[in-house]
């Protein structure tokens, strides 16, 4: 674990389980962001149809970032290989998509756009099960 796992561990040995102020992540909340940060996937085709390759990165870099870092956390909690391997793919995927619109390359990058939801889809069902 790390410090801040440590921290929250030793913080709480004190306390009653209904006392503690943080309980860990919220399995809903996660499950939320990672459909909000979906939904934006199907934005990617369209703009890279459009050729609006600034529009794309900002998607990648913002909605779809913090979309790594739920599912790393998801990962991480769900404690499965198979869940750390699928965010693996997601986050390939995402980097295609990035590179794709660095070369300005629309049908890369609406191929994996698609992939990208396919495998999220995958991540959802193994991570959550």
């Amino acid at each position: 674990p790390n410090y801040i796992e440590y921290l929250i561990e030793k913080n709480a040995e004190g306390l009653a389980q209904t006392d503690m102020l943080y309980k860990g992540p919220d399995p809903e909340i996660q499950l939320r962001r990672i459909g909000e940060a979906s939904n934006r996937l199907p934005e990617i085709a369209q703009l890279a149809e459009d050729k609006k390759w600034s529009q794309v990165q900002g998607i990648i870099t913002g909605p779809l970032g913090t979309l790594l870092q739920t599912m790393n956390s998801v990962a991480s909690l769900a404690g499965t290989k198979g869940a750390k391997d699928a965010a693996k793919l997601v986050k390939t995927d995402l980097l295609e998509i990035g590179a794709a619109a660095q070369r300005k390359d629309s049908a890369t990058c609406v191929k994996n756009a698609d992939k990208a939801a396919k495998d999220l889809e995958k991540f959802v069902n193994v991570a959550f099960q």
